[in-house]
């Protein structure tokens, strides 16, 4: 579909839209309707602003029902642009690691991830404002934290909010919103390996002739880049977003956010990990063998990475990743009457990628060199469009408040994949780990193939209620129901007879809750949520996946969330149980002794979490917290060549069993801030076999700010211990994060 196609259905869902709610309008309208009704006045607390751990704030991704957080039946994280600007989070992955139990890192190409409760990559759902484009592999990029109004974190099986997938949780980037009151912020930052940034906003009303109706508007521009400390390592990236709010009627608001993206990156996927020997863990007192390493067998002696190559890149001299973005929402809210609202969304996102790598480099012992693999040619172009439409109800059930929301959407995902062409050479020669002779990639006369054709259309209803059964206890609950259809063309061999491929699912996913309010200020609640996920993302689906069931998901929590010490102190706590059914395992052909694919696997975690966020004294915020994770293979087999080794009781890749965070910050006399943050993330194997073990690392960052009328500027050191770590684990390659390093920021409001 091409993008004047799918900008005309925008259009269309629009007009049609909007048509159909002020005929609604019109038919409610009443008496009662020529009272003036004020516009809405939004206080926000400082507690809500500057503490990732606003429990009166309404997260929209834990509900759509308008609930405050301390109501929902579920952890929910919020991290508001001033906790960004407060800590120094340059970055969408840096705001998620400020949430309990969050881990996250950029991989090669600029493709964030994130890991919780034991579960990672595909498994946490990445939106931008609500929309989810794809899976986190296939459109999740850097996105420069200037741009977002907060990024909330909803935690545990996610599929009743946002479909199939988010069995470990779902991240939401969200955008800042037009501004009734004019006001704007400049940043400039500058540290280390000629890396700066750049954020320039502003906001307000437009119109003046109507205060009851204005339209208001919110630009933003950011420009994030640096020359990496690892050579030929350099990141480019520039987003702009723009927001435009009209207060059509005293009922009727409409809202157009658009939001455009756009990086380049030489990639370095990592330093090789040079060791002795290996041992065959599968065979009782192994010698130690001189060869290349296999992950499924083996474990490395004297595993390390040689400190005179840690600024190495051997990467091709051409290699590249470069995408652009774009994401398109029109919102329209209307009162239908005092006690029912009519929402609607149409959206558009697009995504156009380039890649181009050679993304393995592993060491030899036998021939003490760097052996060097994987070149890749990768190309998508993806269109989505779809429409959402929501009734929320707030009419009392039995005598009872109630709240109702009933929805729906439609969405068409439009994708083209493209790959190596062929007869390119998908290896490299073996170079030296000091001095590593730099080569360019195959030649381009050919172009990127485009090798496929998948269109994945879906259709959802759901509802949520929450029903007060007393004045202290809520019943929250919540049903969905996915229909999801999926199209794959080859392109090469258009005319074969599985050229066109189709598949579909009907999953029934959902979440059920009780809050008991003990006091005003504490609650106590349990819930149970359920999920699906495809054995393999949806845009890979083939012939092979065809007799393949969605994956189940499902999560038991308890907890408590409140506030104590006469407010000064919010905190929340919960205890999880996950489980996911149906994992692909392979077994052995009890007739003809061949390995066979089947869904008997199951992946579980157990865990604890707590976060406190407290103002002990005037000037003083302290924030910590706090996540144990217990996860495991119930029941799982992999491949071994002709063979299959059992993983049951593994722990999976990945997953840490501890992460803290403490952050504190004191304001001092005469407009000066001092704040530190330390954070501790323990061991995590690399790879299902557990043999190879990501030490654990402590990072600790401070800074100082001089605040002066609406100048402020901030003098900030990051990982001041030098701490060598990789954010995401490696196996026989180890991407590190940054060294040591200071930067200089300032900030203007005006």
């Amino acid at each position: 579909m091409s993008l004047f196609g799918s900008l005309a259905r925008v259009a269309i869902y629009t007009v049609a839209t909007l048509t159909l709610i002020s005929g609604l309008s019109a038919q409610t309208k009443s008496p009662a309707s020529d009272i003036l009704e004020l516009d809405k006045l939004k206080i926000i607390a400082a507690k809500e602003r500057d503490f990732s751990l606003p429990l009166d704030a309404t997260p929209t991704t834990g509900s759509r029902l308008g609930l405050a957080n301390r109501d929902l039946p579920v952890s929910v994280s919020v991290v508001t642009q001033e906790v960004m600007q407060l800590r120094g989070l340059r970055t969408a992955v840096e705001a998620v690691e400020a949430a309990v139990g969050m881990t996250g890192g950029t991989q090669y190409g600029s493709i964030p991830t994130y890991s919780t409760r034991g579960f990672g990559s595909n498994s946490v759902t990445i939106m931008r404002d609500g929309i989810r484009q794809n899976t986190a592999s296939q459109s999740s990029r850097t996105i420069d934290s200037f741009l977002l109004d907060r990024v909330e974190i909803l935690k545990g099986p996610a599929s009743l909010m946002f479909g199939e997938g988010a069995i470990g949780g779902a991240v939401n980037y969200l955008s800042k919103a037009p501004d009734k009151i004019a006001r704007g912020d400049a940043l400039i930052s500058a540290g280390a390996w000629d890396s700066y940034r750049l954020g320039l906003g502003w906001g307000g009303p437009l119109s003046s002739g109507a205060p009851q109706r204005p339209l208001t508007v919110r630009i933003d521009y950011s420009h994030n880049e640096t020359q990496g400390y690892v050579d030929r390592n350099a990141q480019r990236y520039d987003a702009a977003a723009g927001a435009l709010g009209w207060q059509v009627t005293p009922a009727l608001n409409l809202t157009l956010n658009t939001t455009c993206l756009k990086d380049w990156n030489e990639s370095y996927y990592g330093n090789p990990v040079v060791y002795d020997g290996v041992v065959n863990t599968t065979i009782a007192n192994a010698p130690i063998e001189i060869r290349t390493f296999n992950g499924a067998t083996d474990r490395m002696i004297n595993p390390r990475i040689e400190s005179a190559a840690r600024r190495t890149n051997y990467n091709i001299l051409d290699n590249y990743a470069k995408t652009e973005n774009t994401f398109t929402r029109l919102r329209a809210e209307l009162r239908v009457t005092p006690d029912l609202d009519l929402n609607n969304e149409t959206y558009l996102a697009t995504q156009l990628l380039k890649w181009r790598n050679l993304e393995t480099n592993t060491w030899n012992p036998v021939t003490q060199l760097v052996t060097r693999s994987s070149f890749l040619h990768i190309y998508r172009d993806d269109q989505l469009v779809g429409n959402r439409l929501d009734a929320i109800s707030k009419r009392p059930l039995a005598g009872r408040p109630n709240r109702l929301v009933l929805g729906g959407f439609i969405e068409r995902n439009d994708l083209v994949r493209g790959g190596t062409p062929t007869g390119y050479a998908t290896t490299a020669t073996s170079v030296s780990l000091l001095n590593p002779t730099a080569t360019s990639g195959p030649g381009e006369a050919t172009r990127f193939m485009k090798t496929s054709q998948i269109v994945i259309e879906t259709t959802a209803f759901y509802l949520e209620d929450a029903l007060e059964l007393t004045a202290s206890v809520k019943l929250i609950a919540g049903l969905r129901h996915d229909g999801i259809a999926i199209q794959r063309d080859t392109l090469l061999t258009p005319t074969t007879a599985f050229s066109t491929y189709h598949k579909s699912y009907a999953p029934w996913t959902g979440r059920g809750g009780v809050v008991w309010s003990a006091t005003k200020e504490l609650n106590f609640y349990a819930s149970y949520s359920r999920a699906a996920e495809p054995t393999t993302q949806l845009v890979s689906f083939t012939i092979t996946s065809n007799d393949f069931s969605l994956q189940t998901g499902r999560q038991f929590e308890i907890g408590a969330k409140g506030s104590f010490w006469n407010k000064h102190a919010d905190f929340t706590f919960a205890v999880f149980d996950i489980e996911k059914n149906n994992i692909l395992a392979s077994t052995l052909d009890p007739l003809t002794g061949l390995r066979i694919s089947q869904q008997i696997g199951a992946q579980n975690s157990r865990g604890t979490e707590l976060a406190v966020a407290l103002t002990p004294f005037e000037g003083w915020r302290i924030e910590a917290n706090a996540a144990y994770t217990h996860a495991w293979y119930g029941q799982y087999a992999e491949s071994l060549g002709t063979g299959i080794i059992s993983r049951t009781g593994n722990a999976p890749a990945n997953v840490p069993a501890w992460v803290t965070s403490f952050f504190v910050i004191k304001r001092l006399p005469n407009g000066f801030t001092i704040n530190s943050g330390a954070r501790y993330v323990s061991d995590r194997f690399a790879n299902n076999n557990n043999s190879v073990i990501a030490d654990g690392y402590v990072t600790l960052d401070t800074g100082l700010s001089y605040t002066q009328n609406r100048w402020s500027i901030t003098l900030r050191g990051r990982n001041l211990l030098n701490a060598e770590y990789e954010p995401v684990a490696g196996t026989t390659m180890r991407r590190l994060a940054d060294p040591r390093s200071v930067e200089c920021s300032t900030r203007y409001l005006f």
